[in-house]
């Protein structure tokens, strides 16, 4: 696990994030599952993939074809997925990134992303390094390595917390993969998120 504060220069966090902030709730409760693809030497669309690439100079992924990337939106009283290993989901095989990645945009409560050292098919995990969100913060690590977020208590996600949905986490997840995961579109391909384009 690598982790990297004042990843990104100032200005370009500043605009993803109005750009991310354009989005309003558009897709919040599937933003985990809404990814697109960016080649290695594509042309960035808009700021958030500026940051995609940006980042991809910090993360030095070797052999990459491109940058799977989805915008990360959640209330950490309301998790909306389970400790999981990164992988291409509608491919015939079993693969996983070189390597994955999470950027945060902002601080919260809760919300840590947690890192195992379990792999596909091997025992249990024996370590787990928790990441706090913090603005600017960007946590690199091995793309079959098991992962989460914890909820606004520092724990393993369950059912929805009670009392108010406080911040809402902020994150953009950029997956470095040696070919292109099935059926992933680019965001040009899409037709979703267009507001990330003023």
């Amino acid at each position: 696990m690598r982790v990297i504060d004042a990843a990104l220069p100032d200005a370009l966090v500043r605009r993803a994030r109005a750009a991310i902030s354009r989005l309003g709730r558009e897709r919040l409760h599937s933003s985990y599952f809404t990814t697109f693809w960016l080649p290695r030497n594509g042309a960035p669309a808009h700021a958030v993939e500026e940051a995609v690439l940006a980042l991809w100079r910090l993360a030095r992924p070797r052999g990459c074809a491109g940058a799977e990337w989805w915008i990360g939106r959640s209330h950490t009283t309301r998790i909306p997925l389970e400790f999981h290993f990164d992988q291409d989901v509608r491919g015939r095989l079993r693969r996983h990134p070189r390597l994955s990645s999470v950027f945060f945009f902002n601080p919260v409560r809760g919300g840590q992303l947690a890192v195992t050292d379990q792999v596909p098919g091997g025992g249990a995990a024996t370590r787990l390094e928790t990441i706090a969100p913090r603005r600017n913060r960007y946590a690199v690590f091995a793309g079959n390595l098991l992962h989460g977020v914890l909820d606004a208590r520092g724990r393993s996600p369950g059912r929805r917390l009670p009392g108010p949905a406080g911040r809402l986490r902020v994150t953009l997840v950029v997956n470095y993969w040696e070919r292109w995961p099935t059926d992933v579109p680019t965001w040009n391909e899409s037709g979703i998120y267009r507001s990330l384009r003023r």
